[in-house]
């Protein structure tokens, strides 16, 4: 007996409670017809413009030279330390020092 009471309010609260045409803001006694079109008013995902692109400069930056020269001295200089490095004695030592100045070189034709 106690049990049916409880679950007799329960359900009577529920049902007096919420009503989803309530919920929804429409009137209970009116219906409203939905369209499946798209419409632009609901529109809720897609890619849309910030803000306007912004002016283009004034001083465009200087158009850099192709680099692939001095990536290759730097290569080749580093290629020739390794060398230098793996033949020791005197010859090593003036091939690793020429492996760095070509690849310096290199460097500094790259950076600028």
């Amino acid at each position: 007996m106690k049990w049916s009471s409880l679950a007799l309010a329960v359900a009577l609260a529920a049902l007096s409670l919420s009503s989803p045409a309530l919920a929804q803001g429409v009137p209970a006694g009116r219906a409203v017809a939905v369209s499946g079109a798209p419409v632009l008013a609901r529109q809720a995902v897609g890619v849309r413009r910030a803000a306007d692109a912004p002016l283009p400069l004034n001083n465009p930056a200087p158009f850099r030279a192709d680099t692939r020269q001095n990536r290759a001295l730097m290569i080749v200089g580093g290629a020739g330390m390794l060398t230098g490095l793996v033949i020791g004695h005197d010859a090593g030592v003036l091939i690793s020092v020429g492996g760095a100045v070509v690849f310096l070189w290199g460097l500094y034709q790259y950076l600028n």
